[in-house]
């Protein structure tokens, strides 16, 4: 009985002597990379490198110092790697995603100083080539990261950016990583041969530095495939507006200020306007900095809230868009500015038409009556003054109502001009009523 609860035992221990012998290889073939881990990975901000949706092999990071005296494994630039912390965890959860870590591209380690300027990411002081990115010139910072600021890697951290930039949320919103917060990784030199095929040619990355990149037919083309989706008219492509946005663009990097109020410089946008030789009834600014296509343009601007009722406003008729390339603190940027205004029928009701025209009647009437008086030598001498005043004003009121009344026939906006006139007609009336009494007790 003994013997075979010692040979049961035995077999027992065998097996479990082969379960951590089996353990130990799975483990060390996972710290070697020989073996992998498929991780799924969701959302668009390591395209074109990795997919939207589905499955990637990685290799398992084990940053237990027990096992890296043995193995070490180190983190290397241009490394894929997941990592999961707090800030994930917060962030994942608004997204209401279930995974728990961030999917991203090392682009400094510790010691490297980073800056992100113009569009470019520049290491240790070097403007980098970055085949992997969705765009080129498509690194712009952010609340944690600014433009031309640069910082330090310290030493246990990874500075990681996604390779869609443009909406990619790494290091600039959340801050360096710590080394100790990755689970899984991607070797730089491993990845152009399973992913390389989806990388651009990056020889003329630099070619568009100090340029624009936006296409501005493509852009207008845009916007009006969405006015026409809501059943509205086309903008129109207005070059005076055009030029107003480039002066309100001038002002906004002077003075780094994109409020419509302009508080500081004092410079609005109908004050650009009257600068670009335009008026219109109605209008409204739009500015963004960054470097854009048209497309990413539209779909940033679409986006941003307020945009869509910007855009598909019914009052609008006419566009203008200005990418303007100048220094805001001293840093490189780009700010594009859309103008739209638009026409507005004032549409006067007919009472306040009637009225007009019934006071233009009664002007023309009493005109040549107070004309007469100057046939009348004696009295007309006594009263020159008072009675050149009279006809004076009736004169004046009749060639400032046949104007208003036409502006209002033809359903046309007064001009300021006009607009001045109806203002002061009552101190006009006024005045001819006093004379009329004191030529009347005069006769």
């Amino acid at each position: 009985m003994e013997y075979k609860l010692l040979r049961f035992i035995g077999k027992i221990l065998q097996l479990v002597f082969l379960a951590a012998f089996i353990f130990a290889g799975w483990y060390a073939l996972q710290m070697f990379g020989i073996l992998t881990v498929q991780v799924p990975v969701s959302g668009a901000s390591m395209l074109p490198t990795l997919p939207e949706e589905g499955y990637v092999p990685f290799q398992r990071f084990f940053f237990d110092e027990r096992v890296q005296k043995f193995i070490p494994q180190r983190i290397h630039r241009g490394d894929i790697v997941v990592f999961e912390n707090d800030t994930t965890h917060v962030e994942l959860e608004k997204q209401h995603k279930d995974a728990s870590g961030f999917v991203k591209r090392v682009v400094g380690v510790a010691g490297d100083s980073i800056e992100i300027r113009d569009g470019y990411v520049f290491l240790n002081g070097e403007k980098q080539g970055e085949p992997y990115t969705l765009k080129p010139r498509s690194t712009f910072g952010s609340t944690e990261v600014q433009d031309c600021e640069q910082i330090r890697v310290p030493e246990g951290s990874i500075f990681v950016l996604g390779d869609n930039r443009k909406i990619s949320m790494d290091s600039r919103q959340i801050g360096l990583v710590q080394t100790k917060d990755i689970q899984y990784y991607i070797p730089f030199t491993k990845q152009e041969e399973e992913f390389g095929i989806r990388w651009r040619d990056d020889s003329h990355d630099f070619d568009s530095e100090d340029t624009s990149l936006f296409n501005t037919t493509k852009f207008i083309a845009l916007l009006n495939n969405k006015r026409e989706e809501n059943h509205l008219d086309k903008l129109t492509y207005q070059p005076k507006l055009e030029y107003s946005a480039k002066l309100r663009a001038r002002a906004m990097l002077k003075y780094d200020e994109f409020d419509a109020a302009a508080p500081k410089s004092g410079y609005r946008m109908k004050d650009a306007m009257k600068d670009a030789g335009y008026s219109n009834i109605t209008y409204g600014e739009f500015p963004m900095t960054g470097y854009y296509d048209a497309q990413e343009l539209y779909d940033s601007f679409m986006q941003q809230p307020g945009a869509a009722e910007f855009l598909l406003n019914k009052d609008y008729d006419e566009i203008g868009v200005s990418t303007f390339i100048g220094e805001l603190n001293h840093c490189p940027v780009q700010v594009v500015v859309q103008h739209l205004a638009g026409y507005i029928p004032p549409d006067y009701g007919a009472e306040e038409v009637q009225s007009w025209k019934d006071g233009l009647v009664r002007l023309r009437g009493i005109q040549s009556g107070w004309g007469k008086l100057k046939e009348y030598e004696e009295y007309y001498g006594k009263n020159h003054a008072e009675v050149d005043r009279m006809n004076e004003i009736i004169a004046l009121r009749i060639a400032r109502f046949e104007k208003i009344v036409s502006r209002m026939e033809s359903n046309q906006w007064l001009t300021q001009e006009e607009s001045v006139w109806i203002k002061s007609d009552t101190e006009l009336s006024g005045e001819q009523n006093r004379l009329a009494d004191l030529l009347n007790e005069a006769r």
